[in-house]
């Protein structure tokens, strides 16, 4: 889409956006399940995703052959194509045991957050105490809502109940 160098800007905080220099770009997803996929890929707790773990996310069900083949050529093939048609690129990588996000070219502001809480709560550990509560205040300011308010999905939920835990633990931590 625009230079290699631009990155693809996502906020799952507060609210589910996605921007390319300031742009609004993929507001008009070809349905929920696909958009479910995607963020539910978002998550910074996990690297990848096994198939089976995607398939009860998405669809309720164990991964089986069949279920796998229609994962890949229903929603995996139909995002792939909307993310090119809308990103100029295709950010998922996918295999054998899995997909995930390549991160080189995206930036989602729940990484951050939890990035940040995570070496704030290292730091006040190794007794770094400024480091650590200028890591945590930072968490603090990054964390402007509830992790992709409103969509369904194991991955999604589970994933919101953890962030909204750290937050709870870096509220508690700075005040």
């Amino acid at each position: 889409m625009d230079s290699p160098l631009t990155m693809l800007e996502i906020k799952t905080l507060g609210h589910f956006s996605m921007s390319f220099a300031g742009k609004e770009v993929a507001s008009d997803w070809p349905n929920e399940t696909v958009k479910l996929l995607f963020c539910s890929l978002l998550s910074p707790l996990d690297l990848s995703f096994t198939w089976d773990r995607i398939c009860r996310s998405v669809w309720d069900i164990p991964v089986t052959l069949t279920s796998q083949h229609q994962l890949e050529e229903v929603l995996v093939l139909s995002l792939k194509n909307f993310l090119i048609k809308e990103l100029g690129f295709n950010p998922l990588i996918s295999g054998v045991e899995g997909i995930k996000i390549n991160q080189q070219r995206i930036h989602v502001d729940a990484h951050d957050f939890y990035h940040s809480a995570l070496e704030g709560f290292r730091l006040s550990f190794r007794d770094e105490h400024a480091a650590a509560l200028k890591k945590l205040n930072q968490a603090k300011s990054l964390y402007t809502g509830s992790y992709l308010p409103g969509l369904p999905g194991k991955i999604i939920i589970n994933t919101r109940l953890d962030l909204d835990l750290f937050r709870a633990a870096v509220v508690d931590r700075v005040g």
